[in-house]
């Protein structure tokens, strides 16, 4: 079982709608289990998968099983986080996600949750007392790890969603996850967010570091029983990026021409292999980082949300017509290819399936 994260520290490069669709794609064209995890607090992903029947059973639930007449039907994140809002330091034993048959992803799901913001505190306070040797510390840091140790044996690939956020729980996530990859858009404030990327995570990675030598330090009979996570000489692999595809405008009577996304998209490899060369296994071929341009949608998009079902798998009856054919066609080649693209770079077996 592998573990992968999709982040960037900038927003509005549909980033969710790509998580969602190559976790769709893993599990229906190259036959991988996967459960998504959405640990974004604006909860997309989680409105994207399920349907509306069921968005509303989550989310018309109380929002904590102590407010609750009778046990919860649906478990979100907070739900697993719970113990961890209340002040302890693990997840709840019992984690029951909802399964792939009961939406048109195919894929297993964690539902996000609002008041998973409100961990925001907790976890910064966590990372503070790992810092300083403390157990309790180390064990909330290490949800993410728990939560996956949990799943070990039972999915191929567990994907987490976050939010646009350099935070404490973003922090927490990729603190549980052994891969990331970063869809960007094709401006200057993406090549702007690599370097940002890259600062960030080298400097709380060394911290993390500091952290566990002192927990191993102090507490030398008890810290195996934690299991936390110890980073290695690749500390936390960055399978890649994709480029969302640059859409020219119209603008004061000017069409902006596409020699500007051009010239953005030249800079980002070396911008790419240099911020991340932490990150990235020397011995590989930097190209394979860059996995592709994600073509623009256009109605699709909205369709799919409607439909709530990956873009490959829009049906006329959902509303699909005309060229929205030639186009879903493109996308479904276009994913499959970036979907083997990143179950490569994560060291995964590329089987085809349906």
């Amino acid at each position: 079982m592998r573990t992968i994260c999709f982040f960037n520290n900038k927003g509005g490069v549909g980033k969710t709608t790509l998580a969602c669709n190559v976790a769709a794609s893993m599990a229906q064209h190259f036959s991988k289990s996967v459960l998504l995890v959405d640990a974004d607090p604006q909860c997309n992903a989680s409105q994207l998968v399920l349907y509306d029947r069921t968005f509303e059973e989550v989310y018309s639930q109380p929002a904590t099983a102590v407010k609750a007449k009778s046990p919860k039907k649906h478990q979100t994140l907070y739900d697993v986080l719970l113990p961890i809002a209340r002040g302890d330091s693990t997840i709840v034993d019992q984690i029951k996600p909802l399964r792939a048959l009961n939406n048109r992803f195919m894929i297993d799901i964690v539902p996000g949750h609002p008041k998973v913001a409100l961990l925001e505190d907790r976890l910064s306070q966590a990372w503070i007392d790992l810092g300083s040797g403390d157990l309790g510390g180390l064990s909330r840091t290490n949800w993410a790890k728990a939560l996956t140790d949990k799943f070990q044996d039972d999915y191929d690939v567990i994907l987490f969603d976050v939010g646009p956020s350099l935070g404490a729980l973003n922090r927490s996530v990729l603190v549980g996850s052994e891969c990331f990859m970063s869809p960007m858009g094709c401006d200057i404030f993406s090549l702007m967010g690599v370097a940002n990327i890259s600062e960030w995570l080298s400097t709380w990675l060394k911290s993390y570091g500091r952290g566990i030598d002192s927990c191993r330090e102090k507490w030398e009979d008890e810290f195996d029983k934690y299991n936390a996570r110890d980073f290695c000489e690749l500390p936390l692999s960055f399978v890649g990026y994709t480029v969302q595809q640059y859409v020219s405008k119209t603008i004061r009577g000017e069409l902006r021409p596409t020699a500007a996304y051009e010239t953005i998209l030249k800079r980002f490899p070396a911008v790419i292999r240099k911020e991340m060369k932490s990150f990235t296994d020397a011995t590989k071929d930097p190209g394979k980082l860059n996995l592709s341009s994600v073509p623009n949608m256009y109605s699709l998009v909205p369709l799919a949300q409607d439909s709530h079902t990956p873009i490959h798998g829009i049906k006329s009856s959902d509303g699909l017509v005309g060229a929205h054919y030639s186009q879903q066609s493109k996308y479904t080649g276009f994913i499959r290819s970036l979907t083997s693209a990143i179950l490569e770079n994560m060291g995964l077996e590329v089987k085809h399936g349906d």
